[in-house]
């Protein structure tokens, strides 16, 4: 009686090895995926936090609570939001006039459409000749009972994404600077004789 050959039950190396590199290029692929979303998330929550800081700053301007620090200045302030716990995150706030301009709003994945179109409107009106002598009030301001106030929050970020914020909006004079009626000065003699 002659016996008949068996198949073995098993693998032969060169299965293993292909295997093993089909499951090492999956695994490389999760990691680096796992790697962008974590990068994704760490940039949108510093960005969410950034805008709400931003607009924190804005309501304190027009709450008056920067009515000593302006003093009826126009130009720009900075400073960080370490008191709010964000120690890495800073702005920059300017009245009356633009931020100067720190690199190209199109870099990034976040495209600042708003910025955009004001440069397009702004070289559109440097390139028309007009005859009206500069603003006396300052780039930037209407001459009228609005003042422009700009915020830039830089923060911290990952990747090739901007790592800055900022937020503009028109605000009342008298909420900017005060009212410009009251005198500092008959203020104290009334809390002095209060």
């Amino acid at each position: 009686m002659k016996l008949l050959p068996t198949r073995r039950a098993g693998f032969i190396l060169a299965e293993v090895a292909v295997t093993l590199v089909i499951v090492s290029f999956t695994l490389v692929l999760v990691l680096q995926g796992i790697n962008v979303a974590r990068s994704t998330a760490f940039n949108s929550h510093n960005r969410k936090a950034a805008r709400e800081l931003a607009l924190l700053t804005l309501g304190k301007i027009e709450s008056g609570l920067f009515w000593e620090d302006l003093d009826g200045d126009t130009g720009s302030f900075s400073g960080t939001y370490a008191e709010e716990g964000y120690e890495d995150f800073a702005w920059e706030l300017s009245i009356g006039e633009d931020l100067p301009v720190q690199e190209d709003s199109r870099k990034g994945p976040y495209f600042d459409n708003y910025a955009y179109r004001r440069n397009l409107e702004l070289e559109k009106k440097d390139s028309e000749e007009s005859g009206d002598d500069e603003n006396p009030f300052g780039a930037g301001s209407t001459g009228g009972s609005y003042e422009r106030v700009s915020v830039r929050v830089t923060f911290p970020g990952l990747g090739e994404g901007s790592n800055e914020l900022v937020l503009e909006r028109w605000i009342p004079l008298e909420q900017v600077y005060g009212s410009q009626t009251e005198d500092p000065d008959a203020k104290d003699a009334s809390k002095g004789g209060a």
